[in-house]
């Protein structure tokens, strides 16, 4: 693929904040569960134990709508009736707060440290209460899943032992309890690897938040302002984080998943910076600078800058329905090698309610991307001193025909902005998406290498 990179001045895309935010039906976490108990059939299930803590709860969430805050808590579904939920004393009223009906059995040990554990049953009692029985077939469900190259048994199970011992002990047999995780997140089948029209419309808003955030960090960016100050740009009106806010400069950029500290910004530092509220991730990495003659790394514009760009122009330009995984990664290993540029994770994931859900983007990968798929342009690389990488993550979301048209019937609103982020990364950046490829993002593409220089961005021809 030939393509030249240019740095030149451009106008800036357009930051919008939706003035509604979609919210999710009960409809929606029913047809879930029901999509989960056919899978348990398929699966000759008796049982799904789906465990969560304030860390983990994307699993759990995605059936009931809410997550645990500051306990633990466990749901188990059976092949019918209405699933019961483990809870410690402060979250036991979420139940009421839920998006399908739950049975909500307390557990005060799911709780903080000290307090009140009068009366409290033993799992095994709960547990049997609750359905389970020997001889029947349970799967767990917390946030990963194994394979032979992890380092441990495939059959592992990771949520808390104490758990798998309770469910064991219920069942009669450890064979009977196995990890299931997989089938919320493979990225070949995963129940929540697939959005519908409305959870793209939902993560779309939280997309346009993280958008606007990082813009204004960028916008602020000036020679003596701290980690902080520039931190305090970064607002999630309040919406739950997928991941801590990270603001690095200087030297502490080579640390970017570090948290804003009062060190302040000097005139040739390299700055990282990544927000993400659940359903989104937005991640700059450039220079606080107004050309490359403010920076001691001597052709850092053309080596890196240019390189990475324009590989991130070829991912966003071969993404699309029914493309393997393998095939960008080896794209992204022929235009920027590991040995050289010292990438060490995936070049993209797919996202959700929780930052990284799991990837297609792995060697000879031959899982295909699908309809529904949301997926990060995620490429941390780490060249050599006295460079510094780039960044400008971003995600996007594949839709074919059918889920284009739902949107658009959904939420116009949303469509419009779909419309205008494609016209603007065509028109202003020279990027050419796929017809099936919706921005989330209003920064999807958007890259200024010295941010002091607001007008300045990399464009292709």
């Amino acid at each position: 693929m030939s393509m030249t990179v240019n740095i030149t001045n451009a106008s800036a895309p357009i930051i919008e904040i939706p003035t509604h935010a979609f919210t999710l039906k009960s409809e929606i976490y029913e047809r879930r569960l029901s999509k989960l108990r056919k899978r348990m059939a398929k699966m000759g299930l008796d049982a799904i134990a789906i465990y969560a803590d304030r860390e983990h709860t994307a699993n759990f969430s995605y059936i009931t709508g809410f997550g645990p805050r500051f306990e633990e808590s466990l749901l188990l579904i059976l092949p019918s009736g209405k699933p019961k939920v483990l809870l410690g004393t402060e979250n036991l009223n979420m139940v009421d707060y839920a998006g399908i009906d739950l049975e909500g059995i307390h557990f005060p040990s799911f709780g903080l440290i000290g307090q009140p554990r009068e009366n409290t049953l033993s799992l095994k009692c709960i547990l049997k209460s609750a359905g389970l029985e020997r001889g029947m077939s349970v799967g767990t469900v917390g946030w990963k899943y194994y394979s032979e190259v992890d380092g441990c048994p495939s059959d592992s199970i990771e949520i808390p032992h104490f758990l798998v011992e309770a469910l064991v002990d219920a069942v009669g047999d450890t064979h009977r309890v196995k990890n299931v995780t997989h089938i919320f997140m493979s990225p070949i089948d995963g129940l929540r690897t697939r959005l519908e029209p409305e959870q793209v419309i939902v993560f779309e808003y939280a997309a346009c938040l993280v958008s606007k955030s990082m813009m204004n960090l960028m916008d602020s960016v000036e020679v003596g302002i701290s980690e902080m100050e520039l931190g305090s740009k970064l607002q999630s009106m309040g919406m739950p984080l997928s991941a801590h806010p990270m603001v690095s400069v200087g030297d502490k950029a080579r640390f970017g998943l570090t948290s804003p500290s009062a060190r302040k910004a000097q005139l040739g530092d390299f700055l990282t910076s990544a927000f993400g509220i659940e359903g989104a991730l937005c991640c700059r990495a450039a220079y606080i600078a107004r050309s490359e003659k403010d920076i001691s790394a001597e052709g850092w514009l053309e080596n890196i800058a240019f390189r990475y760009f324009r590989t991130a122009v070829e991912w966003y330009e071969s993404i699309g329905i029914g493309v393997e995984g393998g095939q960008i990664f080896d794209m992204v290993e022929t235009r920027l090698p590991r040995s050289k540029f010292g990438w060490v994770l995936n070049p993209g994931h797919l996202i959700a309610a929780d930052e990284w859900v799991s990837t297609p983007f792995m060697d000879n990968s031959r899982v295909k991307l699908q309809s529904g798929n949301y997926m990060q342009f995620d490429l941390i690389i780490s060249p050599k001193e006295p460079y510094f990488g780039a960044n400008l993550e971003d995600g996007i979301v594949l839709a074919d025909q059918a889920l284009r048209d739902e949107i658009r019937s959904l939420s116009p609103q949303t469509w419009r902005r779909f419309e205008r982020r494609r016209e603007y990364i065509s028109r202003i950046l020279g990027i050419q998406l796929r017809e099936e490829v919706l921005p989330m993002s209003d920064l999807a593409g958007y890259y200024r290498p010295f941010l002091l220089n607001k007008d300045l961005i990399l464009t292709v021809k």
